[in-house]
């Protein structure tokens, strides 16, 4: 441009030759073309223009006939929309003319300009100075940077109220609601395909100024034209559904009775298939923007995404619920851990029955609930929870101190992995039940199995003895079976009553009155007198023999042997020494002829003189009056069991908890100690054991700092202290407890050689440690 302006004929111009330029003239002239920027000069009084090269190349066509010529004929319908600006800069004002359109070299031209005066020696403004900057392109740029960042405030806008919609009916209308407003439409609708009944069913439409709903199943075919080109994965546009060729002349009347003019689809496949599709439409013209057919598929996918989303979400909460309902009705506890670290991440209602802690209470660190474990099971336990975490299924049973009540308890443990989708072991599972119930019922039935042998070989020889001695006394043979028989019977009436009590006791008139009315011709030859009394079941079965023999004796030789004769019974408790004994006469009178004497002892003579007193310590006396019968039998009222009873074993109702079971251990009532341990399991176990036998526990603690401060604070009666509590061996906790008096225990596992002498009287426990070891040492301090 330097050449051209050295070269142009400036004689011809209001300018003049360049030699009688002024010199300020030549200098912006310099400036001009040393310009990187577009750079002109438009000089009066004809506004003669003067440009740079980087003018040149935007001025196109114009270049370079515009040089030297007035700006106003170059540009004759640009310059109206400039000139008031030149008129302000010849009246000395500088000017900014921000993103100014004027097509210089086309259509779509931006600029962005400052004007400035130039002026001569006496200050008269002789030029418009100007540098430009053609912006086009980046108008164009922010343009598009805002339309992506509305469309990015959209979409952003639309995930953030799907988010939390868990329906997918709801989702869908939000979907359309949204899109729908944002494009201007008039309708806006997802609608899921079923090809093979051929039905398309829209569950939710979003409407504008109350145009007809589209809610409901139509048939595929209404839609044929649009699902034609849905199928293949495309979208669709139609500007103007009256003239379109993609819409067919016969589907134009329903588009019609619709008032869809416009309209645009963005299809869903899933698996080669038409799942669905996302559509507007509008009652006007509309040419759709590429911008806006991108929106919506963008928006069909997300609402796709939520839609699957809410699906899944809803089926997991009917599964969560149906497991919460599930575990919540299992007596059995259910829980699950992580497998890396095997901490508890849930468990169900039941934990709280069987372990007695509230489920929040193990959750997390696995420890909280080996804790709870006796020591003795604890390893074995965890060793099975390690199987279960390398893929083994394993059932285990393990014994636990519940916390609420103090009860050892047997629990079952059935252990099993949980697989992710590549059969790595990603969680724990496992059901806990308590099965100390069963397991104590299980001993008593071996118990009860015992004690049947053992009742079944006594009763065997009883009845073994009663034949024999039978034998010694019966005339016959007929005489023998009576004899025999009654006695037998006497014994399963005896059975039966002890049965009906439960096996509490007999009661004495009963049992008098089934072996009287037996033998008795009618109910007015016997009288009963005494107080209700139960009597033991041992002393049931030898009384009601006693009974028996004297009632049958009674039929054959006494009072019962003819109408005349009467029987009275009477018994009454008396105060002895020895406690309370039971009085117990017989008396028949009437006797037909003067009694005799037997000449040898019978079977019923050895039953109430001989083994009364053998079995019951007492006395049993027979005298033979001339008008009858006496009997008296004395004796304690002692609980004894017999042999006919069913039930006399007593169920444990607990379970020994190993060296946790604190039963029959010294009393640690009024006993305050202090357990300094840095082993969790060790401190809380010794904890529990020093409970269990009654005493309060300060802690238990794991570090110097916290045992000193308890120290400091409480007044322990005693202590248990570990010499190294992680830090390695230090005495910091035994020299505080001697400075106040306060005496304690070493649990260790050093040698006496690692104790320091002045420690020489301090008692040593050795791990590992029995607990009642702990609890006796404990005893004696306190003692001490």
């Amino acid at each position: 441009m330097a050449a051209r302006i050295r070269a142009h004929d400036w004689a011809r111009t209001p300018l003049g030759p360049i030699p009688s330029w002024s010199s300020r003239l030549k200098l912006m002239v310099e400036q001009v073309l040393a310009s990187p920027l577009v750079a002109s000069l438009v000089c009066r009084p004809d506004h003669i223009l003067i440009y740079n090269d980087p003018a040149a190349r935007l001025y196109g066509a114009h270049h370079p006939a515009a040089l030297g010529r007035p700006l106003p004929e170059t540009w004759p319908e640009a310059y109206p929309a400039v000139a008031h600006h030149y008129e302000r800069v010849f009246a000395g004002e500088s000017v900014h003319v921000p993103a100014q359109a004027l097509a210089v070299s086309g259509p779509g031209q931006v600029f962005d300009a400052y004007l400035s005066p130039v002026r001569d020696a006496r200050g008269c403004v002789v030029a418009a100075h100007m540098i430009g900057f053609e912006i086009s392109g980046r108008l164009r740029a922010e343009a598009a940077l805002r339309a992506s960042e509305d469309r990015q405030a959209f979409l952003l806008r639309l995930s953030d109220a799907l988010r939390p919609l868990s329906d997918p009916v709801a989702a869908q209308g939000v979907a359309c609601r949204l899109l729908g407003e944002h494009l201007g439409v008039d309708r806006a609708w997802y609608v899921a395909v079923d090809e093979a009944d051929g039905i398309a069913r829209v569950e939710r439409d979003w409407v504008r100024d109350g145009a007809p709903s589209l809610s409901g199943e139509h048939p595929v075919a209404r839609f044929a034209w649009s699902l034609d080109i849905l199928r293949g994965g495309a979208c669709h546009a139609v500007d103007d559904a009256r003239t379109s060729p993609l819409v067919a002349a016969v589907d134009r009347p329903a588009l019609a009775a619709l008032e869809i003019v416009s309209c645009a689809g963005a299809p869903l496949i899933r698996d080669g298939g038409l799942e669905g599709a996302l559509c507007v439409t509008g009652s006007a013209t509309r040419p759709w923007r590429p911008d806006e057919i991108e929106l919506l598929r963008e928006v069909a996918e997300r609402l796709w995404a939520a839609i699957q989303r809410a699906r899944a979400e809803a089926a997991l909460r009917d599964s969560e619920e149906r497991f919460r309902q599930f575990a919540a009705s299992s007596s059995d506890a259910l829980w699950i851990r992580e497998a890396a670290t095997l901490a508890m991440e849930y468990v169900s209602p039941a934990i709280r029955t069987i372990y007695g802690v509230e489920p929040e209470a193990i959750l997390g660190d696995p420890k909280r609930w080996a804790g709870l474990i006796v020591p003795e099971d604890r390893d074995a336990a965890i060793a099975h929870l390690e199987q279960a975490r390398r893929g083994e299924a394993v059932t285990h049973e393990f014994r636990i101190l519940r916390p609420s009540d103090g009860a050892f308890r047997w629990v079952r443990d059935t252990d099993f992995p949980l697989l992710d989708a590549a059969g790595r072991v990603q969680r724990v599972a496992g059901i806990a039940e308590d099965v100390t119930e069963s397991k104590q019922a299980a001993e008593h039935q071996s118990v009860l199995l015992l004690e049947l042998q053992h009742r079944v070989r006594n009763i065997l020889v009883m009845i073994r003895s009663i034949a024999a001695r039978t034998g010694e006394t019966a005339g016959d043979v007929g005489d023998y079976r009576d004899l025999l028989e009654g006695r037998l019977r006497a014994l399963a009436r005896t059975q039966v009553l002890l049965t009906r009590a439960a096996n509490a006791g007999v009661d004495l008139a009963s049992l008098i009155r089934a072996e009287v009315e037996v033998q008795a011709a009618r109910e007015g030859q016997f009288t009963l007198a005494g107080a209700g009394l139960l009597l033991a079941p041992k002393a049931a079965e030898v009384l009601t023999l006693a009974v028996h023999e004297l009632a049958t004796n009674a039929l054959k030789y006494g009072a019962f042997a003819h109408a005349g004769g009467r029987l009275a019974v009477a018994w009454r408790v008396a105060q002895a020494e020895d406690g309370p004994r039971l009085l117990f006469d017989w008396v028949e009178t009437g006797a037909p002829a003067p009694l005799v004497p037997p000449q040898r002892q019978g079977f019923g003579t050895t039953l109430i003189e001989q083994r009364i007193p053998y079995e019951l310590k007492g006395r049993g006396r027979l005298s033979f009056e001339p008008d009858g019968l006496r009997c008296r039998l004395e004796f304690p009222l002692r609980q004894g069991d017999s042999i006919l009873e069913t039930d006399t074993v007593v169920l444990s109702t607990t379970i020994a908890g190993g060296s946790l079971d604190m039963a029959g251990e010294a009393d640690l009532s009024g006993c305050r100690g202090l357990v300094v341990e840095d082993d969790y399991y060790i401190a809380t176990d010794t904890e529990r054991a020093l409970r269990g036998a009654g005493g309060t526990v300060l802690g238990p603690v794991g570090s110097e700092d916290q045992a000193l401060g308890l120290i400091a604070r409480e007044a322990p009666d005693c202590a248990v202290v570990d010499i190294n509590l992680g830090a390695g061996v230090r005495f910091s906790v035994a020299e505080a407890l001697q400075e106040r008096g306060v005496p304690f225990v070493f649990v260790t596992g050093y040698d006496d050689v690692m104790i320091p002498a002045r420690f020489d009287a301090v008692e040593r426990l050795r791990k590992p440690v029995e607990f009642r070891q702990v609890v006796r040492a404990a005893a004696r301090l306190c003692a001490a």
